[in-house]
């Protein structure tokens, strides 16, 4: 005997998908994965840094100037080309291991992001289902006025820092991260939101702009 117990309707490929949401991560669970997220994204950025540094015009014209210099000593004192394939292997791997060193403090400010760091600055998170795929730090320029309550100006709102998993980048993830800190800063009454100076982004701006001073 068959059934006549109407069967459920099939949701929607939309209906399907993950939910997206922005919110204050207050478990632990959220908070952890979060700044492991912002420190997977400073620990990236040594590599968008050493390509950047690696390809920059003014390395890349010393590199090939000092080879030249290289190779016509080398070529003066023992013409042969099997000793200028070395020395220039040498001075290569010379660069890229000053360029490593130039861009070392990344693996440190990484290593640095825990709930100390954290202290009591504010993590906002955008999850897509179970996964967190973008973070926000909201710190202020002065803690102590931030705890304080009332409606009054108490300084800037501070973003510390602020990234989105790579795939889902040009998104508008970080849009949306950055319009709840807006909105979580002007609920607290702060007079203004900006980056922190130390933000992984100032310390790629800082090694690019060293080599052009």
């Amino acid at each position: 005997m068959s059934s006549t117990e109407p069967s459920a309707p099939a949701k929607s490929p939309t209906e399907r998908l993950p939910q997206l949401s922005t919110y204050t991560a207050e478990s632990e669970d959220d908070r952890v994965e979060g700044l492991r997220l912002v420190a997977d994204s400073v620990a990236q950025q040594r590599q968008v840094s050493s390509k950047m540094l690696i390809f920059h015009p003014i390395t890349m014209a010393t590199f090939v100037l000092l080879a030249a210099i290289a190779t016509q000593m080398v070529m003066k004192a023992y013409n042969e080309w099997l000793v200028v394939g070395t020395t220039v292997g040498g001075l290569a791997m010379t660069f890229l291991i000053f360029i490593r060193w130039m861009t070392g403090e990344y693996i440190g400010l990484a290593e640095d992001i825990d709930m100390d760091w954290l202290n009591e600055d504010r993590l906002i998170v955008v999850k897509w289902g179970e996964d967190i795929i973008g973070a926000l730090v909201l710190g202020w320029a002065d803690n102590d006025a931030a705890k304080k309550r009332g409606r009054r100006r108490r300084g800037k709102a501070v973003i510390r820092a602020w990234t989105v998993k790579l795939k889902y980048r040009h998104k508008g993830i970080g849009e949306s991260l950055l319009e709840e800190a807006v909105k979580i800063a002007g609920e607290k009454g702060a007079d203004g939101v900006v980056f922190d100076t130390d933000h992984a982004s100032k310390l790629l701006s800082y090694l690019c702009h060293s080599l052009q001073a």
